[in-house]
């Protein structure tokens, strides 16, 4: 039952971060470079934020696949220690959950530091609701 009220106050706690963050907005306003090289040097800050994408989907997938390596040991061992139906049931309720969330903001960050270093321009704007 603990994990139950352990998953319960995450979801609880998640629910409120997204309602939270419905009350304002940020966005960022690029404006490119004005030489060529700058220009060029920016399409080479979208490449390489691409492939920071493309790793942060493998570091999600190979956790996902780790926590659930994980999950399926302890469950089965869970399961060879279980003599009643109730104590089946128990392992079934206690298995964790196994999920993740793409952190697309360290691969955003860097593309726009990559941007004003090509010599672009990034304005931060917000707004509230």
């Amino acid at each position: 039952m603990i994990t139950r009220y352990r998953l319960a106050g995450r979801l609880l706690t998640l629910v409120a971060l997204l309602f939270a963050a419905g009350c304002e907005t940020v966005h960022f306003e690029l404006t490119p470079p004005k030489s060529t090289a700058g220009r060029a040097c920016v399409t080479q800050c979208a490449a390489i934020r691409e492939a920071c994408h493309g790793n942060e989907l493998r570091r999600l997938r190979i956790s996902t696949d780790a926590c659930e390596r994980r999950a399926d040991s302890v469950f089965h061992n869970c399961l060879a220690d279980a003599d009643t139906p109730e104590k089946r049931k128990m392992c079934e309720i206690s298995r964790p959950p196994c999920w993740a969330v793409e952190e697309p903001g360290r691969c955003e960050n860097d593309y726009r530091a990559c941007y004003v270093q090509c010599g672009g321009r990034v304005d931060r704007a917000v707004t509230g609701h």
